[in-house]
């Protein structure tokens, strides 16, 4: 948004060399008001707040916790991630 407004004030009135359009540069930083700032800021906070209630939205109101047999079910599963001999079992308890 600011990137934008700084492009319009250089588009507005091209350099016309590579020095010319470095002092454009600045001074078009420079003349970006508050009133610009402020509003870039508040409009990433809209689409900040819309992004975290779109995903709030879609992820699952609960995530529902295994079972004894599913975590001994789990434990005993063989895998491949690690190259460990897996000659023992576990047993969970409560």
């Amino acid at each position: 948004m600011i990137w934008g407004a700084l492009k319009n004030r250089i588009a507005l009135d091209p350099a016309a060399s590579l020095d010319d359009l470095g002092d454009k540069i600045g001074e078009g930083l420079a003349a970006i008001t508050k009133q610009e700032w402020i509003g870039a800021y508040k409009k990433v906070q809209r689409q900040e707040t819309a992004y975290i209630e779109e995903a709030h939205a879609a992820a699952p109101k609960t995530t529902p916790a295994l079972t004894r047999e599913g975590l001994n079910a789990l434990a005993a599963e063989p895998t491949d991630e690690f190259d460990i001999p897996m000659n023992f079992s576990y047993e969970i308890s409560f």
